[in-house]
């Protein structure tokens, strides 16, 4: 019986599909594993990045991500001679947690990162959300759907009634076809409550 709460935790708890992250401005870091953690939703790389860090002119696969047509220019380097979190969407996570060979404590990875608007204010401010991940012999993108991807950071902490620019219009608040659904969020979070009472009912059952 504990599968249903735990379903219905990690549903409410999701934390990508609240907060914005700002695809203006890619970034890349490259380094060796000193943490791997794979659980879900999300699995942590914590990596060593070089002090020498620099982004290679190709980036196979980068053109698809979405948020790829806001880009103001290419990936820039972040984190050099520091460590840095990485956290992987659950797609990715089901991707690498099942693999033989995924990142442990020692391999190389690469990836390209979106990172959280700090003016979310909670504690997942700043996080660096993998979209593309160069792991294990391969190319990993982000395929999912539920992230709110914005084309500037400032514009996504201003209420959708921002103030009057200089000229006297609205400025824009740049969220488009990437809101995150959250009626489709709460009715995740309906069905697994409905699932954890209906597996309530059925043990009840027979125990009778």
């Amino acid at each position: 019986m504990r599968l249903g709460p735990l379903m219905l935790h990690g549903m409410l708890a999701h934390h990508g599909g609240g907060g914005s992250y700002d695809a203006s401005r890619p970034l890349y870091l490259r380094g060796r594993v000193i943490q791997a953690r794979y659980g879900f939703p999300h699995a942590q790389l914590r990596i060593e990045v070089p002090a020498d860090l620099t982004v290679p002119r190709s980036l196979p696969g980068v053109d698809g991500l979405r948020g790829h047509d806001d880009w103001t220019g290419p990936p820039v380097a972040e984190g050099a001679g520091q460590a840095r979190d990485l956290l992987l969407p659950p797609d990715l996570t089901g991707t690498l947690g099942g693999m033989r060979g995924r990142p442990q404590v020692g391999d190389e990875v690469a990836a390209v990162v979106y990172r959280r608007c700090d003016a979310e204010g909670d504690d997942y401010s700043g996080e660096l959300r993998v979209q593309m991940l160069y792991a294990a012999g391969g190319v990993h993108p982000y395929r999912g759907t539920l992230t709110r991807f914005v084309d500037r950071c400032l514009q996504a902490a201003r209420p959708r009634s921002a103030a009057p620019t200089a000229t006297g219009s609205a400025a824009p608040v740049a969220t488009g076809s990437d809101d995150p659904p959250y009626l489709l969020l709460g009715g995740g979070a309906a069905l697994a409550a409905g699932f954890v009472a209906a597996l309530i009912r059925l043990r009840t059952r027979r125990q009778r």
